[in-house]
């Protein structure tokens, strides 16, 4: 490869890891991703590490995450007996689908802490002072406010589901 357009693909690839790191995403997942979206052919395992100068093993476990992302599949090479695999290119619906599944996995762990913590001060205790149930009140009032940001993203989400 030319070292111009090598030099350009590496920026790129550093860039996209560099990126996804500062959303919460996994920069080396980041980068295979970026390694097959650049690439014009399906490639082997073999020229991932060769590109990337990583291990078999880190290649191998971070193709089958994409995979379940849907941000790249398994194809066939004629005459090989290799896995090649190739970008989904629809960089869009890849992130879309990315960021839908973190926020829903979010908004069930926000539910169960509301959940476990209105179990809590739901039923206050006998010993319990005036300003404690007071508290425990204020506390309610403060989980209300959550549950409607919650709402909130959950018509976010419906919204988004529309534009993909």
């Amino acid at each position: 490869m030319n070292s111009k357009l090598e030099t350009a693909q590496d920026k790129f690839i550093e860039s996209i890891g560099k990126l996804c790191d500062s959303f919460g995403l996994n920069r080396f997942i980041a980068q295979l991703y970026a390694v097959l979206y650049l690439s014009d052919k399906p490639l082997s395992l073999d020229e991932i590490v060769e590109r990337l100068k990583v291990s078999k093993g880190n290649v191998s476990i971070n193709i089958r995450e994409l995979e379940n992302w849907n941000a790249v599949r398994s194809v066939w090479v004629k005459g090989s007996r290799k896995d090649y695999y190739e970008a989904n290119l629809d960089v869009k619906g890849v992130i879309l689908r990315k960021v839908r599944q973190a926020i829903q996995r979010r908004m069930g762990e926000t539910s169960d802490m509301i959940d476990s913590f209105k179990n809590i001060i739901k039923v206050p205790d006998e010993n319990w002072t005036d300003e404690e149930k007071k508290l425990a009140k204020t506390y309610e009032e403060r989980l209300k406010k959550i549950e409607e940001l919650k709402s909130l993203a959950s018509t976010a989400l419906l919204l988004a589901d529309k534009l993909v």
